[in-house]
Formats: C-alpha cells, sequence, structure tokens
C-alpha cells in the first residue's frame, strides 16, 4: 500500500493559502528527522473510496491536536472492542479427572519441594550427630553456634575455667567429631 505525502512548500505560511507539495517516503523521513523541521505538525489522513491510499499532510498545530484527540479516542474505542472479558474463579472449583483439585495441581513457583526435603534431612543428620556428643561437647557447639549470640573463645574460657588455648583445641576436635559424624 502506498503512501503519499504532501508538505508545504513555504513551511512558514502556517496553513494560510499553502501551495503543495507532493514528496515520497524517504523525503519525508529526511523532513521529519531535521533539526530545523522540529515544529512541522502532519496527520493521517483516513482511507476513502476514492483514495485506496495513505495520505499524510502537513497541519497547522491547531490541526493537529485535533487529530490527535480523535485518534487516540478512535484507538481507544477499537481497543475495547477487542478486550476479553474474565472470570474469576477458585482454584478448588477447578477439579481434574482424578479428584484433586486445582490448588493441589497448580505449581508454586516459591517454593521447592526438594530443597526443602534435603535441607529437612540435613537438619536431622545434625541433630542425630550432635547427640552423639558428650554433655562438654555439647556445650561447646552451643555455645558458638546454636545460641544465637556470637561468643569468643575468651568469653567461653572465662566462663568454664578453661584455658583460651585448650577452649580452642576442644572446638576444633568436637567440629571434627560432628564433620565424621555427619560423613558416615
Amino acid at each position: 500500500m502506498k503512501t503519499t505525502y504532501w508538505i508545504w512548500k513555504n513551511p512558514h505560511c502556517n496553513g494560510v493559502n499553502p501551495d503543495w507539495k507532493e514528496i515520497n517516503g524517504r523525503e519525508f523521513y529526511t523532513l521529519v528527522n531535521t533539526p530545523e523541521n522540529k515544529g512541522r505538525r502532519f496527520v493521517k489522513l483516513p482511507k476513502t473510496e476514492e483514495n485506496e491510499c495513505d495520505i499524510v499532510m502537513e497541519s497547522t498545530e491547531t490541526e493537529y491536536v485535533k487529530w490527535k484527540k480523535e485518534k487516540n479516542h478512535a484507538d481507544y474505542l477499537r481497543s475495547q472492542e477487542h478486550e476479553i472479558s474474565y472470570q474469576v474463579i477458585s482454584y478448588h472449583a477447578i477439579e481434574s479427572s482424578d479428584g484433586c483439585f486445582g490448588e493441589e495441581i497448580m505449581r508454586d513457583e516459591n517454593c521447592n519441594i526438594e530443597s526443602e526435603c534435603f535441607k529437612k534431612f540435613e537438619r536431622e543428620a545434625v541433630i542425630k550427630a550432635i547427640a552423639r556428643l558428650s554433655d562438654d561437647e555439647r556445650n561447646i557447639i552451643d555455645y558458638f553456634y546454636l545460641s544465637g549470640k556470637q561468643g569468643s573463645e575468651r568469653d567461653f574460657a572465662e566462663k568454664t575455667g578453661i584455658t583460651k588455648s585448650s577452649v580452642n583445641r576442644r572446638k576444633i576436635a568436637v567440629l571434627r567429631k560432628l564433620k565424621k559424624y555427619l560423613s558416615e
């Protein structure tokens, strides 16, 4: 489909008795993309029975604003004709042939069952490994890793009455023991 472009020969005539000049698409593209023609306005005329091609004509600012308003309104009405209506239904209302309901079938993107199972198994393994430790070893693990407050080896040494270096050696020994239990 061909488009014809009509511009004013004198761009300063402001639509008063204009002399028209027909240009091609390449010339029109060049015209609208040059800085000195930035304020020029163009409207696209609707097709008629006599006119099977699109016509783009230069216009005044007032005509352009009026045309743009009418075009936006027509586009809006056209979009409303094609708008799909939606009905909200409950997931529970969806039932599959095997008796499952929608909330049982739909995938929850925020939930990773495999990851949660691994975490549960790891947690259970750690609990079993800690249960195999002596009371003194469990106290060390509890103080440094499970109590929620970050205690230092010096604080633990003062609390229990043993040296800081002994605390360090015992902590390392307990961690190695836990690692061994977890790898079994």
